[in-house]
């Protein structure tokens, strides 16, 4: 995705922890992060669907994505997802920024009937929203 490697290095150049959630099991993710060259370290942690109970919208993701990048207060995580489950999961996780993200797999209309703070138009507009 255009942008993406990007704005995690500017999240990373400005000591901003942050870890992937995908509801994939810990074995395709695996194939899909190395075919997109993020290996470790690339972020402070990659939760897998078969790492916790309930998938999205449970929140659970969300909290073990919290542990792994060292993050105790919800009110100051970020949750960016493309889909109105994601958002659901981080509105369910109580999260100071729940960002809608068009380039992904659910239009406008349907993020924005999700509970949300943001709908950007892609991750690459992620560095506006959060003030880097």
């Amino acid at each position: 995705m255009d942008g993406a490697e990007a704005t995690f290095g500017r999240l990373r150049d400005a000591g901003i922890r942050f870890a992937l959630t995908t509801g994939f099991d810990r074995q395709t993710t695996a194939l899909l992060l190395d075919a997109l060259g993020w290996q470790p370290p690339f972020s402070d942690g990659v939760v897998c669907g078969d790492d916790v109970a309930r998938g999205r919208p449970a929140p659970y993701l969300i909290f073990r994505a919290m542990e792994a990048a060292g993050a105790a207060d919800v009110r100051r995580v970020a949750c960016i997802g493309d889909t109105a489950l994601d958002l659901e999961a981080g509105w369910n996780a109580g999260a100071g920024w729940n960002i809608g993200v068009l380039s992904g797999a659910h239009d406008r209309a349907r993020l924005e009937a999700a509970p949300h703070t943001h709908v950007i138009g892609s991750v690459a507009d992620l560095a506006g929203v959060l003030g880097i």
